[in-house]
């Protein structure tokens, strides 16, 4: 175990924005495909203005450059943007109004919690300005110090109130006088880390009681960083239902699952929880693998544990908000059964195209995007309808 230098940061950064792509890049396209810079360009630029919305980096991410795909299945993916576009179509903004409070972790919790949803336990939460009930809130670096020095149980997860992509996520195993062992193996000062999640978090950071994943899946993909299912859910006509799943693979070295991650890995999860294959970077440095690089195990071999049950929590959770037209939720599954961590408003369809090699707006799936964002809209138009007529009935009693 080795120990941080001073001054560097403990907690998880996030992923550098993509860059225009680097001329090498186009230049080993064209010598190892057959694409020429210019068709190249020509791609990215008629990509970036179609619905996906495929940022130039995007487009070599996805590996569109590759000659036997056409057009037309290029045209299907999305980046960034597209997929949020998508999810804006679905859930749009005017009819969600609930949005902050299915991003806020603490409170979203907490009502999975009291509704008798499995969740995961809040220990405490580091916060100058704001109260939680019974959940200990740390007001101060010594009082979080105080609070992992003498009465955290370990292991805990720690992550940002307010944040998406795993940034500043840790995994914490224990304490050694004034030392933090990290879940990457790493030690760090405990006084520069209380100092690090006041300064860099001001709207609060939760510690929670780290899950354990289930053996089935533990003994494929080792001890490490839990490694989630991404399962997102639609709004049918009158009720929620599972769209796709795919499952997180963490870097043997990482604290989460998060893809950007160098090392991590997403697979293919079907309709009936079996594992298919698995993808392991992006662009030219993306390839598919059938073993986990440590354990040796084959990820098709595996199916989910407690599949039926993960599916219908995730449908009972999307139908505490059934306003939202699409929720993307990430779910551990422990030795107990599924456990929710977080929802996600703007589920990241990327991950599914990675791991199964194709767009998503594709023929499957746009009829039901499409189905989903009319009943949205029907229920938009229904609420702003009901508004006006009471204003119209003041009106008349006036």
């Amino acid at each position: 175990m080795t120990t941080m230098a001073a001054g560097c940061k403990v907690l998880l950064a996030p992923p550098k924005d993509p860059d225009v792509p680097a001329s090498a890049t186009m230049v080993t396209v064209a010598r190892k495909y057959g694409v020429s810079p210019f068709r190249q360009l020509r791609e990215m630029f008629a990509l970036r203005r179609g619905p996906g919305r495929i940022a130039l980096a995007e487009y070599y991410a996805n590996g569109l450059y590759d000659p036997e795909l056409t057009m037309e299945r290029k045209r299907e993916y999305v980046g960034r943007i597209g997929s949020w576009e998508i999810n804006v179509d679905l859930s749009p903004e005017k009819l969600t109004e609930t949005r902050a409070f299915l991003r806020d972790k603490v409170m979203y919790c907490a009502l999975l919690e009291r509704l008798g949803l499995p969740t995961t336990e809040t220990r405490a939460v580091a916060v100058a300005d704001r109260s939680f009930g019974s959940i200990p809130a740390l007001r101060t670096p010594a009082e979080l110090r105080d609070f992992l020095a003498s009465e955290a149980r370990f292991p805990l997860f720690g992550k940002p109130c307010v944040g998406a992509a795993s940034v500043g996520s840790v995994l914490l195993r224990g304490i050694d006088g004034d030392q933090l062992e990290i879940g990457n193996g790493r030690r760090a000062g405990l006084d520069a880390f209380c100092r690090e999640i006041f300064e860099d978090y001001p709207e609060g950071f939760i510690l929670q009681s780290a899950l354990c994943l289930h053996d089935d899946l533990a003994r494929v993909i080792g001890e490490g960083a839990v490694g989630t299912l991404r399962i997102v859910t639609v709004r049918d006509e009158q009720w929620p239902r599972p769209l796709y799943t795919v499952w997180k693979i963490p870097s043997p070295s990482a604290m989460s699952d998060n893809f950007w991650q160098s090392g991590s890995m997403v697979a293919q999860v079907g309709n009936d929880g079996r594992v298919g294959r698995c993808r392991r970077g992006t662009g030219l440095d993306g390839h598919w693998v059938e073993e986990h690089p440590v354990t040796g195990l084959r990820f098709d071999a595996v199916r989910i544990p407690h599949w039926d049950r993960a599916m219908r929590v995730a449908a009972e959770a999307h139908a505490l908000f059934p306003e939202f037209g699409i929720i993307g939720w990430d779910m551990a599954i422990t030795p107990d059964g599924p456990v929710i961590i977080e929802a996600n408003d703007n589920p990241f369809h990327v991950l599914w195209q990675l791991a199964n090699g194709r767009g998503i707006r594709n023929g499957d799936f746009m009829p039901v995007f499409e189905a989903a964002a009319a009943r949205s809209r029907q229920i938009l138009d229904g609420k702003v309808a009901k508004f006006r007529e009471r204003q119209r009935a003041r009106g008349r009693r006036a």
